[in-house]
């Protein structure tokens, strides 16, 4: 075989290392492609976080079942205002690895969460507990918080509770139908208002055969002492004799005053004495031979122990005091009239004490009397073309006086009461009717009552009907009318 020469090598094409170089490439960007490059990749979890670090778990997609539902007791630590940091997120783990904190198969876990379970081999989920809105911290703009949480009553300052049995006392008592109001009014007049209303913290309520009391023993045995004297009698009825009169001059103050024993009096412009009933009767006797003497109410009456009566003795006054315009009639106007009660109400209630020895009263009486009636010309329209025509109208001068007091006196004497140079309590008795309009003439004079206690009833010559005393001034007397 004939060797090759020169030029045949050169024609001849050299592809081996062509081939390899094209093979390294495509190696070599196969290899490339196939790793991922890290400085230029990201990752994103459920929540927008982006490359979160290595040592977080990522929060994947909810899984409801990996949502603890809160306990009972989450919820009394949730809402509870004596524990405010007992929440849920500080509860332990529920699962076999609760008491470590972490799950097997992950990374460490949170302990605020609770583990989810992994199914089909995809990754599991991490989600926060769920804790209930604490109800009482929330506060509508507006609206009153109310709390309920007083299991029992207060007792700060050793308050007792204690029900008293009124019902010897209210199953006698024929001339109300609520005789228990009376206990509740006696008791408050022994007491105060007041106390029941601040520290401390105190009730009182009344039942038709029940006193409910709820304060400290102090209090309940001032209670028990007032219901004492109410259920010993058991509504027994008491006989009081009563007398009002004026004399028009105080003078009479100089001849009696040696038989008089002045008592404290809190009411302003109020006297009160005390007097035998012996020297009652001679007072009685000056007084009724006086020329200026007027008696107004005189009579016996009669009550159960403990309740309230009235006597009043009023005689209606009418005038125009303004006028109401009536459009489209006649006139125009409408004259209004008004009425006023003149004479006196006296509201009594008597109770008697544990032995008999003492009477108590609690006195009420008010005077009402128009003095004078001011005159007073208005113009009104008067028809068509802007005439006009005068109409009168009236405004009352009055004059009033009040007694509230209550007092306590031994039974065998008289309790004497002189308001001053008052109003008196007649409503113009002169008249014989109806005053005039315009008129005046009222007197002043100086009040008496003279109060006398008689025992239980026997021979009373007043009927009394509920709550109330129509006084008899025809009646007997002891004491009586001396003289003229």
């Amino acid at each position: 075989m004939a060797p090759q020469t020169q030029s045949q090598f050169a024609a001849t094409p050299r592809r081996r290392p062509r081939t390899i170089w094209f093979a390294l490439q495509t190696l070599v960007i196969a290899v490339l492609a196939a790793s991922p490059v890290v400085a230029q990749s990201t990752t994103q979890d459920s929540i927008g976080r982006v490359n979160p670090s290595p040592w977080r778990p990522a929060f994947g997609s909810v899984n409801k079942s990996a949502v603890q539902q809160p306990t009972a007791e989450s919820l009394r630590s949730a809402n509870s205002a004596a524990n405010p940091r007992g929440s849920i997120l500080n509860q332990p783990l529920v699962g076999a690895n609760a008491g470590s904190g972490t799950r097997a198969g992950s990374g460490t876990q949170p302990t605020g969460f609770a583990g989810s379970n992994q199914s089909g081999g995809g990754q599991g989920s991490v989600q926060p507990r769920i804790a209930p809105p604490n109800r009482a911290a929330v506060v509508k703009p507006g609206v009153t918080r109310v709390s309920h949480t007083m299991t029992k009553l207060p007792n700060k300052a050793g308050q007792v509770w204690r029900e008293y049995d009124i019902s010897p006392y209210t199953a006698q008592i024929t001339s109300s139908d609520q005789p228990e109001k009376a206990v509740l009014d006696w008791v408050l007049r022994e007491t105060g208002t007041e106390m029941w209303f601040t520290q401390p913290m105190g009730v009182l309520n009344v039942e038709k055969g029940k006193l409910v009391v709820y304060h400290t023993p102090e209090i309940q045995s001032v209670v028990k002492g007032i219901v004492d004297r109410l259920v010993r009698t058991k509504g027994q009825v008491q006989t009081v004799d009563v007398n009002l009169i004026t004399v028009a001059k105080p003078n009479w103050r100089s001849q009696a005053y040696t038989m008089l024993q002045p008592i404290e009096v809190k009411s302003p412009g109020v006297e009160a004495w005390l007097v035998s009933k012996e020297n009652a009767a001679i007072l009685m006797g000056q007084l009724g031979r006086r020329s200026d003497f007027k008696q107004h109410a005189s009579g016996r009456l009669t009550n159960h122990d403990g309740q309230s009566f009235a006597l009043d003795k009023t005689r209606p006054l009418q005038f125009v005091r303004s006028l109401r315009w009536t459009p489209g009639q006649a006139a125009g106007y409408q004259p209004l009239m008004t009425t006023v009660n003149e004479g006196f109400k006296l509201q009594l209630s008597c109770l008697t004490t544990t032995d008999n020895a003492s009477i108590e009263a609690m006195i009420k009486c008010d005077v009402d009397q128009v003095e004078k009636l001011e005159d007073v010309s208005v113009a009104v329209p008067a028809g068509l073309g802007g005439a006009q025509q005068k109409v009168q109208l009236q405004v009352p001068q009055m004059v009033s006086w009040r007694l509230q007091e209550r007092f306590r006196w031994p039974s065998d004497e008289v309790l004497v009461l002189s308001c001053g140079v008052v109003a008196t309590p007649d409503p113009d008795a002169r008249s014989g009717g109806l005053r005039l309009p315009g008129t005046g003439g009222a007197k002043r004079a100086d009040a008496l009552l003279f109060i006398d206690y008689r025992g239980p009833a026997t021979g009373a010559t007043i009927a009394t009907v509920p709550n109330r005393a129509n006084l008899d001034r025809t009646a007997s007397n002891r004491m009586g009318r001396i003289g003229n």
